[in-house]
């Protein structure tokens, strides 16, 4: 394997010499200075190539790089609290891997439906390779917490003979002739390994045919879930705690910048920790009850529906407005808009409809 430094590992260092492989993120010049942003998939550095006798067949093949082109960058490392990671690199000497051109995704906005259909190339955005770095260490974490405690592992079928919940929402599936169903859980299954060996878990995808656009519904996902043999309730909720608490400290320790650049409240993050409140079935009920929390809801409720009217008149406005002639920027503005609207709207409307009846 070559030896190429990771950018996240630069503040290991500063004052040094090193090669860096990536992809370009961005670029803009300023006269004799050329700034590449490159990205390795552990991060984003700022490389600052500036023109001289040295370095000036470098600037010259910089001045024509595409976004998404292959290279590798070598320069010293300088602490810089302006720039991306904190670190920048002095640019003595680039090599041109792999020219892109025409790279569909830029940095203008584009919406949901158009990201999607290039999803492979999706995945080389920031937002969406903090997610994938979030999920993996997710993944890891949820292993090792029960890994750690003496749980076995069970890998249960992904085609069952039977619902494990509810008949209504099977995938159907032809086994050879056979009608089975994709996996709804592997509860089924654990509650038998349990009684074998004592405390288990599963780990792995889940699939539900809930026909739904909405956000918040997913036909396929992973579930993690556990069984344990001679445990009461008060020591499951332990359990369930302390797995929360885990994984949130993981997360907030590995992924600190992901999360902000995910919008997240590390504050709010930081703060949940054991032991968490408790009530009663009864006392839930009670409260859903109360005058003041029904005045609450109900006051939401009326304003996810003035959001819903608000959301489709935006949506009309727009079909007028694209009906006329206009540039092409202005265009597709208008188009990621009426799809992120559309979206809402499908989330709202649902909102709306499962509102507590008691409201």
């Amino acid at each position: 394997m070559t030896n190429h430094t990771a950018i996240r590992d630069l503040k290991n260092h500063v004052g040094e010499t090193v090669t860096l492989a990536g992809w370009l993120y961005n670029s803009r010049r300023s006269g004799k200075i050329a700034f590449l942003i490159l990205r390795d998939g552990t991060g984003l550095c700022q490389c600052v190539l500036e023109k001289n006798d040295a370095t000036e067949a470098a600037f010259e093949a910089a001045r024509s790089l595409g976004q998404e082109s292959s290279l590798t960058i070598t320069g010293e490392v300088r602490a810089d609290e302006r720039s991306l990671g904190g670190h920048e690199l002095a640019v003595t000497d680039l090599a041109v891997e792999q020219a892109a051109h025409e790279y569909p995704i830029t940095p203008k906005e584009h919406g949901t439906e158009f990201l999607m259909r290039r999803r492979h190339l999706w995945f080389r955005s920031r937002r969406q390779t903090a997610i994938l770095r979030i999920r993996s260490t997710l993944i890891d974490a949820i292993r090792r917490f029960y890994n750690d405690r003496d749980f076995t592992l069970i890998d249960t079928p992904i085609f069952a003979p039977a619902a494990g919940e509810g008949a209504q929402t099977l995938f159907n599936v032809d086994y050879f002739g056979e009608e089975v169903y994709l996996a709804q859980t592997g509860q089924l299954y654990l509650e038998s390994a349990a009684m074998a060996l004592g405390k288990v878990y599963c780990f792995g995808p889940t699939f539900r045919a809930e026909k739904s656009k909405t956000r918040r519904h997913l036909t396929e996902f992973w579930m993690v879930e556990p069984e344990v043999a001679w445990i009461e309730i008060d020591e499951l909720l332990d359990l369930a705690e302390e797995f929360v608490e885990s994984l949130v400290a993981r997360c907030l320790s590995d992924h600190a910048d992901d999360l902000k650049l995910l919008g997240r409240d590390l504050d709010a993050l930081r703060r949940i920790k054991r032991p968490f409140q408790r009530i009663s079935y009864t006392e839930a009920a009670d409260m859903l009850h109360n005058k003041t929390v029904l005045a609450t809801v109900t006051k939401e409720m009326e304003q996810r529906i003035a959001e819903h009217t608000a959301a489709e008149a935006r949506v009309a406005e727009i079909e007028k407005e694209l009906a006329g002639s206009m540039k092409a920027w202005k265009r597709d503005k208008l188009a990621a808009e009426q799809i992120t609207l559309r979206s809402q709207i499908e989330e709202l409307a649902e909102q709306i409809e499962n509102a507590p009846k008691h409201i």
